[in-house]
């Protein structure tokens, strides 16, 4: 009995524990990493991304816009290897009243695929990433589709996207069936790369909740760069990247209500600065044997 019990000891000692990704997903630019030129991703390279989110625990993929085909490609893509997406209708001119002919062809383009994908695909649907416009008008076009998609029989739960400070500022955002944030600790500029994750879920939570009660959060994106210039305490390398998302990894553990999809798959070579250019996790770390590593 007491040998048992010394070997049941000794084996436990020794098994490992295996590393977890605790995102709900990862988003990807609708353009290929890696090149100068906005360049869109290939029916391949959406499965190759697919299949990568897939297999390094992802259980989910975003996208903030429907140009390049990116709704039909990256959905057949998730479809065949059985993850969900949360879809993304980008406002291509601006503001909202600037982009409602594009809106409106997206939303057919929403309602086509809803009809070849089924109604489990997708996580939800959203009307716009950051638009520079009034909350009254942003909120009126997702209504607007809301109702529009409800009345076709599409059952998406549909709403914005915009950063956090904006959501906890203008509380009207998150009237619609979710609330849809975007926040990085890179940007906030007091916090290290080893606090990304207290960020997420000890400031920019707390704030969601107290502004949205008993609304779904989702944050849309949260990453770190790996160039480009300091942000205050917050510096930009290849190391602090992984330590972010080390960091906001454990922090997904001991939250499971807020799904937070990392920012980016690939490093973004035609954005505007090293910063916004090289938030890209792929090809820069083995994920489930080093960043997912157990907390």
């Amino acid at each position: 009995m007491y040998m048992n019990r010394f070997l049941c000891l000794a084996l436990c000692l020794v098994i490992p524990i295996a590393a977890t990704n605790n995102f709900a997903g990862i988003g990807a630019s609708n353009s290929i990493g890696g090149t100068s030129t906005y360049t869109c991703r290939t029916a391949d390279q959406w499965n190759a991304f697919a299949s990568n989110a897939k297999n390094s625990g992802f259980k989910s993929i975003r996208i903030t816009g429907f140009d390049c085909n990116a709704l039909d490609l990256a959905s057949s893509a998730a479809a065949a290897v059985g993850i969900q997406v949360l879809a993304g209708i980008y406002a291509s001119g601006g503001t909202i009243a600037a982009s409602l002919t594009q809106i409106n062809n997206d939303v057919q383009t929403f309602r086509t695929a809803y009809a070849k994908y089924g109604s489990g695909r997708y996580v939800g649907l959203t009307i716009g990433n950051e638009v520079n416009d009034s909350v009254d008008n942003i909120m009126a076009k997702v209504y607007d589709v809301r109702g529009y998609l409800g009345s076709v029989g599409v059952t998406t739960p549909v709403s914005t996207v915009h950063t956090w400070v904006n959501i906890r500022d203008n509380p009207a955002l998150c009237g619609a069936d979710f609330v849809g944030a975007n926040a990085h600790a890179f940007y906030d500029g007091g916090r290290t790369s080893g606090q990304a994750g207290d960020f997420v879920f000890k400031t920019v939570v707390p704030a969601l909740k107290a502004a949205c009660p008993g609304k779904k959060i989702y944050i849309t994106e949260s990453g770190w760069p790996s160039r480009g210039g300091s942000n205050g305490v917050a510096v930009a390398s290849l190391a602090d990247e992984r330590n972010a998302l080390l960091n906001l990894n454990c922090a997904c553990r001991d939250d499971r209500s807020i799904s937070v999809y990392a920012f980016e798959y690939d490093d973004q070579d035609w954005k505007a600065n090293d910063n916004e250019r090289s938030f890209g996790i792929s090809g820069k770390f083995n994920l489930l044997g080093d960043v997912f590593a157990p907390c």
